[in-house]
């Protein structure tokens, strides 16, 4: 039995001498093994590769400036990477998903992240929701309250479409959410997903300020998947542009 532990428990030095060597995670190949690897990054989700923190890119805090007789350039299509002059496009009709996608990370020097949102912005099908239930939780959230999506700050919008898009987070975050904020304190995670652990992660960055995701992770397919990364990134936009991204369909 002593031989069996001391194999088991062996360092990795000793590779060459044939020995076998401990595994990193006890989970690995099982199917808590992505959460396994999100609890041990918890809770700032140290810098994997670019590191760029996700809170200086999603957030917007007022929502976006619009530079001053931008309605006659509206049909010129100006470059957005000088004025995006998002109001009066939208209320022409010439903004689109991919258009946001670009504005909000075309700086963003991260190649496995550009790679998902060129696939995302592909699949995009008028909606930002993942399904009904995600819908329907989100605004049944602001009708309890008896306010409208538009009353909301960007950032508050953003971090209920977070939290509603899991049930399961929904279920243990729902008496957290204030009229006016989220107490984080009162949601206890249990029983929650690596799904539902990333959204509560980035929830706590849009609405905090603090480095507790990063876009090197969620641009990680191992850690996010594709319907996580999805909620993420519309998120994102919403913290940004508030609740204008919902009208956009193309």
């Amino acid at each position: 039995m002593t031989d069996r532990l001391r194999l088991f428990f062996i360092s990795k030095t000793n590779r060459k001498k044939g020995l076998r060597t401990m595994s990193r995670y006890f989970m690995y190949g099982t199917s808590l093994g992505g959460i396994e690897q999100l609890m041990m990054l918890a809770p700032n989700f140290p810098q994997r590769r670019s590191g760029i923190v996700i809170n200086n890119h999603f957030n917007c805090k007022g929502g976006i400036k619009i530079c001053n007789g931008c309605i006659a350039k509206v049909k010129s299509r100006c470059n957005t990477n000088d004025c995006f002059c998002f109001k009066e496009k939208l209320e022409a009709d010439e903004i689109e998903y991919t258009d946001l996608i670009r504005d909000c990370f075309g700086r963003i020097k991260n190649y496995a992240l550009k790679n998902r949102l060129k696939l995302l912005n592909n699949r995009f099908t008028g909606e930002l929701f993942v399904n009904h239930n995600h819908k329907e939780r989100f605004y049944y959230a602001h009708y309890k309250q008896d306010i409208e999506i538009w009353e909301r700050t960007p950032s508050h919008l953003a971090v209920i479409f977070l939290l509603t898009a899991n049930e399961v987070l929904w279920d243990i975050s729902e008496n957290a959410v204030c009229l006016n904020g989220f107490d984080f304190s009162q949601i206890h995670l249990r029983q929650i997903s690596t799904e539902g652990y990333a959204l509560y992660q980035t929830a706590k960055t849009i609405w905090s300020g603090k480095e507790y995701i990063r876009i090197s992770e969620i641009a990680d397919k191992e850690l996010i998947d594709d319907t996580a990364f999805k909620i993420i990134i519309n998120a994102s936009l919403i913290a940004k542009y508030g609740a204008d991204v919902f009208s956009i369909k193309k």
